[in-house]
This record gives structure tokens, C-alpha cells and sequence, in this order.
């Protein structure tokens, strides 16, 4: 039994009790567990909307040829390849030491499709994991409008290796300029 003050006046009341024992007010009510963690949950959500948004708005909303040039222009580079159980696992446990292990290097990893989508300014996204249930984070793939058709052909639960820049953890390991191998 918790003790709680009366709105009314300021005396010390029970919880369970119907009323304030001193001015009759019924007693302020704490939210149940089950209100707590549906805004626990909601907060959550509105935390991935969010990240989604900023990361695709600074990514600029790629697209047409001057995507097409920068694409040729990133499949010169070599590629890092990179466990993605190592990638998440690192950024889980120390998001500081995995920044300086990848944040900045592009990176070739295969993982499972677990959604292929358009963010609020209608960029596409792939997200990428191990294939647990209820997995945080993920690797989230921006990429360009060339990348469309590819995307499109995709499905939740195909196996997929991907290259790109790691831009770092923002609710997922984000992943820009990214584009398809072997697709």
C-alpha cells in the first residue's frame, strides 16, 4: 500500500483507501503497470519513427543520376566484410568502441530481411537482421532510387549481403549509401 498527498488538502492518503480520511476527496490513482509499459512501448516506437526520419532527412533524399554517378562511383571502394552478429553485438554492448571500429568504413554484411520500406520522405529502406524475433537493433540500408527495382524484389525473411557506409546507432545501426550484392 502506497501512501499518496490529497490534491485537496495535502493530507497523506492510501491508495487503495475510497476517499481522503480528512476532506473526503477520492485519492490520486497511480498508473497501473500494464499504462506504464503501453507508453514505455509507444515511447519506444515514436523513438524508431523519429530516428527514421532524421536519418533519411540528412541523407538527402538521394536519387536520380547524380545517386547513379555516386553508386560507381562507392563499388571502387573495397568493403570491409563484417559478421552481422558481430556488427550488432558491438553496437549493443559498446555503442563508443564500435563507433571507432566501423562509424565512417564501408562494410559488406549478410544478414535476413526483416523490412523493405519508404521512410516519411520516401527514401528507401531495407532493415537486416539475424532472424530473431523482437531483434534491437537491426542494420538499417538507406538507399538510392537506383536501387529500387532490387528492393522491390526483395521479401521478409530473404537472406541478402549488402554494402555501405556505417553512419552509426541511431535505434539501428544505420547503414547509408548502400547498395545490393549479388542481387
Amino acid at each position: 500500500m502506497a501512501l499518496v498527498k490529497c490534491k485537496q488538502c495535502g493530507n497523506e492518503v492510501a491508495t487503495n483507501a475510497a476517499a481522503c480520511p480528512k476532506c473526503g476527496a477520492p485519492p490520486p490513482r497511480r498508473a497501473s503497470i500494464g499504462k506504464k509499459v503501453a507508453i514505455a512501448l509507444a515511447g519506444l516506437f515514436g523513438l524508431c519513427f523519429f530516428g527514421t526520419c532524421i536519418s533519411s532527412l540528412s541523407n538527402g533524399g538521394n536519387r536520380g543520376s547524380a545517386s547513379a554517378t555516386r553508386t560507381s562511383a562507392r563499388s571502387t571502394q573495397p568493403a570491409t566484410p563484417v559478421d552481422i552478429r558481430t556488427l550488432l553485438g558491438e553496437y549493443s554492448g559498446n555503442e563508443v568502441r564500435a563507433d571507432a571500429n566501423y562509424k565512417g568504413r564501408i562494410i559488406q554484411t549478410t544478414g535476413i530481411v526483416r523490412d523493405v520500406k519508404r521512410d516519411i520522405v520516401d527514401s528507401i529502406y531495407v532493415t537486416l537482421g539475424t532472424g530473431q524475433q523482437l531483434e534491437i537493433p537491426v542494420v538499417q540500408c538507406l538507399f538510392d532510387e537506383v536501387h529500387a527495382k532490387k528492393a522491390a524484389s526483395l521479401s521478409s525473411g530473404a537472406r541478402v549481403t549488402v554494402r555501405g557506409r556505417v553512419d552509426g546507432l541511431l535505434m539501428n545501426v544505420v547503414v547509408r549509401e548502400c547498395e545490393f550484392v549479388g542481387l
